[in-house]
């Protein structure tokens, strides 16, 4: 949707709240409190605001989401999910400040809020050929500043830890982990893989058991520079999973300049959204956001 036509259908908070309530409740309004359904008349003395039958709440379109409790006008959030997500590339605090005329650290905290909405918990899992890789997310050693000490490359480094599994020529599973033992990874693998698959990873140990419970598990050597090999009429390879990390690497580099471990979560969320709905319309991407399951995130819950 081109940015001209996304202005003139989303140019007011009436539109804005006829959407999301449309995309919200397509069976009536959900009353928050007791979940009763299309049982509350919308109250005339304010628009968008209702009244449930049930137990008396009243409530809004926005209640229970991320945007709730925000004293910005709905078309501002509509405006900000368009230019975060008809992209390749995410967005920075920095530019949506220039481009919404609005401070930097409400941009900051509203980007947040809407990585918060991208989660999503109707996670299918993973088959056919799954690649499972780890990375370290870090600067490199030669850009620190003077009195931030060294850190190790590799095993053993202090640098905030992302797996990721995607299933090759589908969807993506990524999460930020305290380390690559088994006892970290094996979890998540249990909750994202079918059994039914193939698994391809490096030669990583904490992958051994896990494999086993696989229909089958291939690797590849890469410190003996094996990359890619054949099995069959399988390639065995984790190259889709190393280009998954590489698209997030660079957009740190290029766009935020810097993450912090405490919010790498966050940033990896937007990440493997835009990188599962990269044939997604953008319509199709705002209505995913708007449907997320996160409640109200505080300004005091980011900086804590």
């Amino acid at each position: 949707m081109e940015l001209i036509k996304f202005m003139k259908r989303f140019g007011t908070d009436e539109a804005c709240r006829a959407h999301m309530q449309t995309v919200r409740w397509p069976n009536g309004p959900v009353c928050p409190k007791c979940n009763a359904i299309n049982d509350a008349p919308e109250i005339s003395t304010r628009p968008g605001l209702f009244r449930c039958h049930a137990c008396g709440a009243q409530f809004t379109v926005t209640v229970g989401t991320a945007m709730e409790g925000s004293h910005l006008p709905l078309h501002i959030w509509y405006l900000a999910m368009y230019l975060m997500l008809s992209t390749a590339k995410p967005i920075s605090a920095m530019s949506l400040s220039r481009h919404l005329g609005i401070q930097y650290r409400t941009c900051w905290h509203l980007l947040h809020r809407l990585r918060a909405m991208l989660v999503t918990d109707k996670r299918l899992p993973l088959s056919g050929i799954i690649e499972a890789d780890e990375t370290y997310v870090g600067g490199k050693a030669r850009n620190r500043r003077k009195y931030v000490p060294v850190s190790r490359r590799g095993r053993g480094t202090d640098k905030p830890m992302l797996f990721a599994a995607i299933e090759r020529g589908g969807s993506a599973h990524a999460a930020v982990v305290p380390s690559a033992s088994a006892l970290a990874l094996d979890p998540l693998m249990l909750r994202w893989f079918n059994r039914d698959s193939i698994l391809c990873t490096d030669e990583l140990a904490s992958y051994n058991w896990f494999g086993t419970k696989m229909q089958q598990h291939l690797r590849v050597r890469h410190s003996a520079r094996q990359y890619v090999r054949m099995v069959g009429n399988t390639k065995a390879h984790i190259n889709t999973a190393e280009g998954f990390f590489g698209l997030f690497k660079r957009a740190i580099f290029g766009i935020h300049h810097h993450v912090s471990g405490k919010h790498l979560h966050r940033y990896a969320t937007e990440h493997t959204f835009r990188y599962n709905g990269r044939n997604a319309a953008t319509a199709e991407r705002i209505a995913r956001c708007l449907i997320g399951q996160h409640g109200r995130l505080r300004l005091q819950e980011l900086f804590a």
